[in-house]
This record gives C-alpha cells, sequence and structure tokens, in this order.
C-alpha cells in the first residue's frame, strides 16, 4: 500500500485549518458591525443634507431605497447568505459613506499606499535590528552591547503611534522640518512625476520612522538572544578557533540565526495591514487603515467587512506561509503535525 507523504498530510490539515479559521473570523467580521447601535445610513442623509437635500419626505424615500439597496431591511441571515455568495465572487459589496464605489475599488486605491509605508520600513528594520543584535551578541559586555542594549530596550517599550506623535511635535512642530501630516500636499495630486515623488517622501519620513525605529528594536533584541544561543554551540566554537574575522563571524552568525526571524517577518507582514490603523491615524496617512478608521466612525457596515476580509485573509496567509517555511526547514514540525 502507497503511503501518502507526511508533508501532503501536513499541508491538507493546515490548509483545513485555514479555510475553517476563515469561515469563523468573517462570520464574526458580518455580525459585530451589526450588533452596534446607531444607523449605517446617517452619514450619507446628512451629507444630502449638507448638499440641500432637506425634503423630509425625498430623504425618506433615499433612505427606504438605500435600505432595500444594502439589503439592511432583510432579516440577518439573508444578509448572511448574500454576504458569502458575494464574497465567493470576490464581491465585497458597495460603500455606504462611499456611494456608489465598490469596497474593492476603495481598497485597490488605499492599500497601496499603506503598502508603500509599511513593507520598507518593516523590511529595512528586519535587516538593520537583526544586523545590530548580530554584532551586539559577538560584542555581548563590550562597550558596543552596552550601547545598544539600553536603547534597543527604550525604543521597544514606545508603540510606534506614541513614538510618531513625538516626532510630529518635535520634527514637525517645534523644529518644521518635516509636515505634521497627510500623505501628499493638497495642492498635488498622485501622479510620476518628480514634483510630486519628492512631495511624497516629504511626508514619508515621519511615519517611516515611526514604523522603523521601533520596529528595529524588537527585531534587535530578539536577535541578540538567538545569537548569544548560538554562539554557544559547537561549529561557533570552531569558527572562534579558525580565527575568523568579526565580519566573517557576523556573516555566518547572521545566517544560522535568521530561520526565527524569517519565519517572524512573514508574521509581521501579515499583521502589519490591520496595525497600521493607529499610525495612518496619527500622521493623517490616507492608507487603508485610516480608511478604515473612517468607515468605523461613520458605521460603514459594509466596508468595514470588506477591510476586515482583506485583513484576516493577510493574516492567515502570513501564519500558513511561516508554517510551511518552518516544516520544510525543520521537518520535526510537520511530523509532529502530522502524529498529533
Amino acid at each position: 500500500m502507497h503511503r501518502v507523504n507526511p508533508f501532503v498530510i501536513f499541508l491538507i490539515k493546515r490548509i483545513g485549518v485555514l479555510l475553517v479559521t476563515f469561515f469563523v473570523a468573517i462570520t464574526v467580521i458580518f455580525l459585530l458591525p451589526r450588533l452596534i447601535p446607531g444607523n449605517p445610513l446617517a452619514t450619507l442623509l446628512y451629507s444630502l443634507v449638507a448638499q440641500g437635500a432637506a425634503d423630509p419626505e425625498k430623504l425618506k424615500a433615499v433612505e427606504r431605497s438605500l435600505l432595500e439597496y444594502f439589503q439592511l431591511d432583510r432579516p440577518i441571515y439573508e444578509q448572511y447568505i448574500n454576504f458569502l455568495t458575494g464574497l465567493l465572487r470576490g464581491d465585497l459589496g458597495k460603500s455606504i459613506m462611499y456611494f456608489p464605489r465598490s469596497t474593492m475599488d476603495i481598497v485597490a486605491r488605499y492599500l497601496p499606499w499603506t503598502l508603500y509605508l509599511l513593507v520598507p520600513a518593516i523590511v529595512a528594520s528586519w535587516t538593520v535590528g537583526n544586523t545590530i543584535g548580530v554584532v551586539a551578541a559577538i560584542n555581548r559586555g563590550k562597550w558596543v552591547d552596552k550601547l545598544v542594549l539600553p536603547v534597543l530596550a527604550v525604543l521597544q517599550g514606545i508603540p510606534p503611534y506614541i513614538f510618531g506623535m513625538y516626532l510630529v511635535l518635535v520634527l514637525g512642530v517645534q523644529l518644521k522640518v518635516f509636515p505634521t501630516g497627510g500623505t501628499w500636499s493638497p495642492t498635488i495630486g498622485p501622479s510620476l512625476s518628480l514634483t510630486f515623488i519628492l512631495d511624497y517622501l516629504y511626508h514619508y519620513v515621519l511615519p517611516f520612522l515611526s514604523i522603523f525605529l521601533t520596529s528595529l528594536a524588537g527585531w534587535g533584541l530578539s536577535m541578540r538572544n538567538i545569537s548569544i544561543q548560538e554562539l554557544a554551540t559547537d561549529y561557533m566554537d570552531y569558527a572562534r578557533t579558525l580565527a575568523l574575522s568579526q565580519k566573517k563571524m557576523v556573516k555566518y552568525l547572521f545566517k544560522c540565526s535568521s530561520l526565527p526571524q524569517i519565519v517572524g517577518l512573514a508574521i509581521v507582514l501579515g499583521w502589519s495591514v490591520a496595525g497600521s490603523v493607529i499610525t495612518e491615524i496619527v500622521f493623517n496617512y490616507q492608507g487603508i487603515g485610516f480608511m478604515f478608521w473612517r468607515a468605523v466612525q461613520s458605521q460603514d457596515y459594509i466596508l468595514i467587512q470588506g477591510f476586515f476580509v482583506i485583513i484576516i485573509g493577510t493574516i492567515l496567509l502570513a501564519n500558513f506561509i511561516s508554517e510551511i517555511i518552518f516544516s520544510i526547514v525543520d521537518p520535526r514540525v510537520r511530523y509532529a503535525y502530522v502524529g498529533a
């Protein structure tokens, strides 16, 4: 009898868990906004009043039409079935706040700006932080380690949005070196022109630094601890007996210690979109996190659940990829899971 490859069994089980988790998560996502008190159409109706459509009869007719269009007058189980069928078609519905724009259009417009900010900041912090951690471990107890360790410890204890507020206060308000917020200047629209790129980078510096410096601290401290353990192994003792230069020692130690950090990077990248909300609010940076906050404020059910589907999907996918990487590199992981 042909035996199934343990890795195939591992994949099937993990995909099954992934699908069940995603189903439970989107069900909770669907229910939570609908449990919030208030009228999700209120913001849209108020905007119509501001535009001069103040006739009560017309507003009531508009509200009835919108309730019917968004199916908010239907039983909740019907709304749920329609939500699932739309999700299977890749249709996340139309936003209430930005009607008639679809949720996918809004995600496609604002998600890239979040990725432009988060991915370079996280990857740069991972690279620099891990390098600093390895150098500190090799020089454990020396002046380099004594200088780096307290700085990293302080930075790690500060949330990115709090650190961002300090950056805005010092570099934006007091020194006026950088703008206090915004994605770009109001007088300039997105384009590939040099003027726009320079203006965008000018607004980009502070939010980038707030994420880069605080993330760097976590990577640096964890890499230092991992590297200290690796330095106690036989192969690193052998490397020291060869009298290798510190540059080569850093290179070899980085390779040997980086596996847990690579897995951590995949997880952090998956969670980063969810964690961008407060940072984008602090800097008024109009990415997906900022738009999610506006959707919550206006109780835009459709937009909220659409954003959450994207966020949950990226988190689960990142965790799945990290588990696959771990199982490939360390077979004990997949054999233990198959045995369970």
